[in-house]
Formats: structure tokens, sequence, C-alpha cells
């Protein structure tokens, strides 16, 4: 039997051991349902700490766990530069997430007494300071900020159309202060019916929204396009580390991989794809070799008489260099040519510390296939960033990938539902797919599990009207607002008990 004084580690440790199997990680399998029980522990140990002593123990909590569950996962050069690195990433992300629990410590208490409302509090917090985070960086949504938030069933996770990712943050975390309102209440039926009634029947109308969505009244069979997603597989099948590439410098061998490139496209405008899209770094020169480059690959596009979604990075001899992206149609012409936005890295380390970030402006063009957007990996970590190509009426968004680390699972995939557009990820070191505006996965490639590289998928050449885009992060920002309100009535309302005493 354990003693009362020794339930709060208990807490403790299940909240943040369990904390670490939503993360991607060398150490610990990923598990999604993970998501819906750590944070419960995590928020009944804080309240019922004394203030300071909790907010200082959940601090430790999450960078412990998160450098642990993290540990190793951005291999660089230098040993010295791996743990300096991962030690910073992990860090400032754990600070993240230690935010909203922190500020619920510090809020709650205040509030408690208002019943139903007060449960909103930390749903209100979390929500408010995930989307501030997405805004600019340093983290996206598939790096692990809120990625793990979007845990649930397909009818469920149609809500997204609405408010974006933001609505399940918001949903998931009133479940965590739900379950510690009907904690601290004892469970008793009496006090807690309102509140579990009002929960169950949110989970409900959101169930019959996606259900309703999904269906083939609302959702008739679309016209489709062949698509081909291609990636460049080493001979000797060793990966080709992005740390090398930064540090330094290597670039592709020029006829090699053009020759590579080339056969490739053959063999998918043979198999009858009308779209080709290569992966990110499908090669690396210096910048005297760009403007050679770029005509190859419109005589690739033209002798194929295909649509080429095709990348490349240079350097040049003095400064930072960029990673683009270029669409070109079937006669040559470069219809779309992409520098990529959101670069992976933090100051000299990365991407960010080669290459210069392009303008905040997603390209889309018409074609025969309906319209078509391109970014280029991470840039689809980011819900404001990709409303720009909803607003446009993209149907099908190209988005190639060169993952670091590995990744096992598609982490964009659900993106599509927000955005109302299909989506395809050619992805050197990981996952590669085609996913419609649903987020149905259409077809998949394993990187280590393929052949010749190249994944076809029927992709619909349309697009569906979602209510995201016009709506915005209204959620989002209504949080922000909300938060501040909070912030201010904790510190400015002297009156209001401040004692450092813990929620029993």
């Amino acid at each position: 039997m354990i003693s009362n004084k020794h339930v709060p580690i208990l807490y403790f440790f299940l909240g943040f051991g369990i904390f670490m199997f939503t993360r991607l990680s060398k150490l610990f399998p990923s598990i999604g349902m993970a998501i819906l029980i750590a944070p419960i522990f995590i928020l009944r140990f804080i309240r019922t700490q004394p203030a300071k002593k909790g907010i200082w123990l959940t601090l430790l909590g999450f960078v412990l766990s998160m450098n642990i569950a993290l540990w190793g996962l951005f291999e660089l050069d230098e040993a010295w530069m791996t743990i300096s690195f991962g030690l910073i990433r992990s860090t400032l992300l754990a600070i993240i997430w230690f935010l909203p629990f922190m500020l619920d410590r510090l809020i709650y208490p205040k509030f408690k007494n208002f019943g139903v409302w007060s449960t909103l509090i930390f749903p209100i917090l979390t929500t408010a300071i995930f989307f501030l985070s997405t805004l600019e960086g340093p983290f996206d949504d598939g790096a692990g900020t809120i990625s793990s938030f979007g845990y649930g069933t397909f009818e469920f996770i149609q809500v997204r159309s609405l408010f974006g990712v933001w609505i399940l943050v918001f949903i998931h975390s009133w479940l965590f202060s739900i379950v510690n309102y009907l904690w601290e209440n004892r469970f008793k039926w009496e006090k807690t019916r309102k509140l579990a009634t009002i929960y169950a029947g949110v989970l409900l109308l959101v169930f019959l929204f996606g259900a309703v969505k999904t269906t083939s009244y609302f959702s008739p069979k679309p016209d489709t396009v062949k698509i081909a997603a291609v990636v460049l597989i080493p001979e000797d099948g060793e990966v080709v580390p992005m740390s090398s590439i930064f540090n330094s410098r290597t670039t592709s061998p020029f006829e090699k991989t053009m020759t590579q490139i080339s056969e490739l496209t053959k063999e998918a405008a043979e198999n009858e794809a009308k779209i080709v899209s290569f992966q990110e770094y499908a090669m690396v020169i210096e910048e005297e070799e760009e403007d050679r480059l770029r005509e190859k690959y419109k005589e690739i596009a033209k002798e194929n008489n295909i649509f080429l979604s095709i990348t490349y990075a240079y350097f040049p001899k003095e400064g930072k260099g960029a990673n683009k992206h270029l669409l070109i149609n079937g006669n040559g012409k470069i219809l779309l040519d992409y520098t990529k936005r959101y670069l992976l890295g933090m100051g000299p380390f990365g991407e960010s510390g080669v290459f210069n970030k392009g303008p905040e402006t997603i390209q889309s063009t018409e074609t025969p296939y309906g319209k078509i957007g391109i970014t280029i990996c991470r840039d689809m970590g980011f819900p404001s960033y990709l409303r720009q190509a909803a607003k446009s009426d993209v149907d099908i968004m190209l988005s190639p990938s060169y993952d670091w680390p590995k990744s096992p699972a598609p982490w964009y995939l659900t993106s599509t539902i927000e955005n109302g557009f299909s989506f395809v990820r050619p992805t050197y070191n990981g996952y590669s797919y085609a996913a419609d505006y649903h987020g149905n996965e259409l077809a998949h490639m394993v990187w280590d599990e393929t052949g010749e590289g190249i994944l076809y998928s029927n992709v619909p050449v349309s697009g569906i009207k979602v209510l995201y885009p016009v709506l915005g992060d209204v959620l989002g920002w209504l949080c922000v607002v909300a938060m501040l309100v909070f912030i201010g009535l904790r510190f400015f309302k002297k009156e209001w008990d401040t004692s450092d005493k813990a929620i029993p």
C-alpha cells in the first residue's frame, strides 16, 4: 500500500515516464495513446504540490524526460555538436511543454471554485502556448510540439477542417483538466455529472461531424491523376546524413546523379505517371552549376512530357546558399521556383547555418491536373503558413522531404484535413506517402523497404472547401487573449489569495 506522502512521487514518475512514449525516440517506441494519459498525471502532480516546489519539479521532469527520450536523435559529425544541439533543442522543447502546466498551477487555484468553468483554464493555456510556439518556430508540428495532439480516430480528427489542429489541442487538454477536476471532487457523480455530460456531448458532436463530412454524399469520388514520388536510393544502401551535407558542404556527383534522375523519371513516365516529384536534396551543387542543372531538369521534363517537381540545393563560394524546389511542365518551362521558408536547425546548426530562408509565400499554378502548390519538408509543419495554399484553392500540394532523423510515420498527413488539398511527400530516409483531403493515406513507401524508390498513387485533382482557411487561427488567438486575461487577473487582483498551498 502506497502512503499518501508517496502518492505525488507516483504521479511524477507515471506522468513523465509515460510522456517519453509520446516522442519520436531512439530509446522508446512512440505510442499514440500516451498523450491522453501522461499529462493527466503531470497535471495532478503539479497541482498537489506547493506552487514553488511543484513548478520546479515539473520543469525538472520535462527537461529530464525530453532529453532522455530525444537523446541522440539528431546525430551530427562531432560528438560535442550532437550533445550540444540535442541538449539545447530538447530543453527548449521541454520549456514549451512546461509553460502551460506552470501557468495553470499559478492561475487555477484562484478559479477552482468556479466549477465547470475552471476546467477551461488548462486547455486555454495549452492551446495558447503551443499556438504561439508555432508561429515562427523553433519547433513545428512534425518536430513534436503539437503532432502528438493529432491523436484520434479518422472521424474525430476531421474537426481540424473547422479550427485547425488547435481544436484537437484544446479538446485533448480539456480532457486532462476534466479528469483532474473529477479527481479533486473524489469522482462523486453528483458533483461531476454536469461536466461529464458536457464533454461527452462535445465528443459526440465532433464524431458526428467527421462521420457526415466523410460520407460519399459530401465527398463524391473525384477524378485522379497518377503521381510518382521518387526517392534516390544509394547503391550501397548507406544513408547520407543531412549533417554531413551541411558541415562539409558535400555536393552530388553531377553526371551520375543526373543520369539517375533521368532514368527514374523515364520509368515513371512509362508507367503513365503525369506528375513526377523527387525527394528534397535531389541534387546538391556549387552555385556556379545552377544554370546548367536547371537546363538539364527542363530537358528531362520535356523529353518525358510530364510535370516535374524537382529539388536542389546550392552552396556559394561565400555566404549562404538556398534549398530550392522547381515545378516544370512538359514543355520544359519552369512554372514555380520556390525556396524553402522554414529551415531545420538553430543558429549555426543545420540548414539555418548554410542556407538563406525563402520568402513567406507558397507558390501555386493551374495545371490540367488541378492547381498545384509546392513547399519543402518542414514548411508543412506551420499551420498559419500552409493556410495560404488553402486560400489559393490549391488542389494538390507537393512537398519533398529529407528526414533527419528517419521518420517512422507520416507526420504531416492530417494537415490535408484543415486545408482541403491532397498531399504527396517523397521522403529520403523516411516514410513517403500520398494522402487525400480527408487525411486518407492513398499509398506509402518505407525508405529501407523499397527497391527502385518509386511510389505511385492516384491523387484527386480537385480539393474540397473547408472552413479553417476562412476562420483561420481564431481559436488560437482567442486562447492567447484569454490567457493574458487570466495572467492579468492572477497577478494584479491583489485582494485574491496568493498562497502557495497545494490543491488536495
